[in-house]
């Protein structure tokens, strides 16, 4: 069998990480895996590392899928350029991922398998396609992260970890309720790989508060990150409107570091609640989170177990059993209607980004088809220029959509001709 994981962006965050751990799995089992993306982050070193990895456009992905020995192409659900590169491998098993965010593209017409992260997105994914979605739970690579040996002198960090700039990380609550921990003598540490700054939430009213260490951790560094917090008696403070698992939960946990978050769908099943981490209420006042988490810091915590829970619960076996399964067993029919489905809060945020999707499954669509046309991939650019009007028709009528046909008609008569 030979895997192809696609993600159009490869990203800072968990779905690297997954991926990551993912293909070094497969690889174990001796499984033929590899990496493609579209656009760089400071990650792509990690892939690149494993030799298996390619940074390239999608009319070289359409060419190299065109020799018809991916068996299986992976790709995120909400990826906006997951249509296309589906497009691109007919032969393939595709199949999809929910890692976060809703997607209304779908079903058993284009799609092999379709899997969440957590049963909380699968649940709330289900109405939006006609085939069962099948729960793998996200793991962690426990060969990278371990607790500390002993504790450290000084007082208890409360850390950040994530894009500070996210609106769904809700970095200004963190702010707002780490200001009442720092009156209390706790210290502030921001692990954020866009290196945010106060200036950055000018207009959103958050008042500066003392931070002791705000830069950018490379994921390779990140243990040593959570070993500090660990070893200090502190915890990881997790705000997020919305998470479809969250990763740093458990990595924190393998790392000895204790975890508060929301009691909201991802978290749930990444957080052992009363042992690797504390779920608050969502809508608790920012006052009562500080002071949950004030108590929380004070209780006993033994670094060595809460690594160990942590451990046995997110094993990366167990994760890839899941995906191996998803390869080989083929569509189901979706289960009856759950009324229910739509009942969190965090749907609000979630619905909003299903609406932005389409504009930027347009984009791509568009900027991908003069680049098709050239490499006389011409079927295929004009399913890009069909999916940009699918997805999002009016797009179509700005200038620089328009400039787009146009040079993909150019491109359909006079294609480039190979170096």
């Amino acid at each position: 069998m030979r895997v192809l994981q696609f993600r159009y962006l490869c990203d800072s965050g968990g779905v690297s990480s997954t991926m990551l751990l993912r293909g070094r799995e497969m690889e174990r089992r001796g499984i033929a895996n590899e990496f493609w993306f579209c656009k760089p982050s400071n990650r792509l070193p990690e892939f690149n590392e494993t030799g298996r990895s390619t940074l390239g456009p999608l009319s070289a992905l359409a060419t190299r899928l065109a020799r018809g020995d991916v068996d299986v192409l992976q790709i995120p659900a909400s990826d906006p350029a997951g249509l296309l590169v589906a497009h691109f491998a007919p032969r393939a098993r595709v199949v999809v991922t929910s890692h976060g965010a809703l997607a209304d593209t779908w079903n058993r017409n284009n799609c092999f398998g379709y899997t969440a992260i957590s049963a909380g997105m699968a649940r709330i994914c289900q109405p939006y396609t006609d085939m069962e979605i099948v729960v793998v739970r996200n793991a962690i690579d426990t060969e990278r992260f371990s607790p500390p040996s002993e504790r450290a002198e000084g007082a208890p960090i409360v850390a950040f970890v994530g894009r500070t700039t996210a609106i769904e990380k809700d970095f200004p609550r963190f702010a707002r309720i780490a200001k009442r921990l720092v009156a209390q003598g706790a210290r502030v540490w921001i692990a954020d790989p866009h290196e945010g700054r106060w200036e950055k939430f000018a207009e959103l009213a958050v008042e500066p508060i003392p931070v002791e260490r705000w830069e950018r951790v490379p994921y390779p560094s990140m243990p040593g990150f959570y070993r500090d917090v660990a070893a200090s008696g502190g915890l990881v403070l997790m705000t997020s409107r919305t998470e479809g698992f969250g990763n740093a939960a458990p990595e924190a946990a393998v790392s000895g570091a204790r975890v508060a978050a929301p009691d909201q769908l991802g978290f749930r099943e990444s957080i052992i609640d009363g042992t690797t981490g504390m779920l608050f209420p969502a809508d608790a006042s920012d006052d009562d989170v500080a002071e949950r988490v004030r108590v929380y810091l004070a209780a006993p915590h033994d670094m060595q177990a809460v690594a160990e829970a942590a451990r046995s619960a997110f094993s990366p076996s167990r994760m890839i059993e899941g995906y191996l399964a998803a390869y080989e067993r083929g569509p189901q029919p979706a289960p009856p209607p759950d009324p229910t489905a739509g009942d969190h809060h965090e749907m609000e945020v979630l619905r909003e980004h299903l609406v932005q999707q389409r504009a930027w499954r347009a984009k791509v669509a568009r900027q991908a088809a003069p680049g098709l046309a050239h490499a006389r991939l011409r079927s295929h650019a004009l399913y890009a220029l069909s999916l940009a009007v699918r997805s999002d028709a009016r797009g179509m009528l700005s200038a620089t959509a328009v400039a787009q046909v146009l040079a993909t008609a150019r491109a359909m008569v006079w294609p480039k001709t190979p170096a």
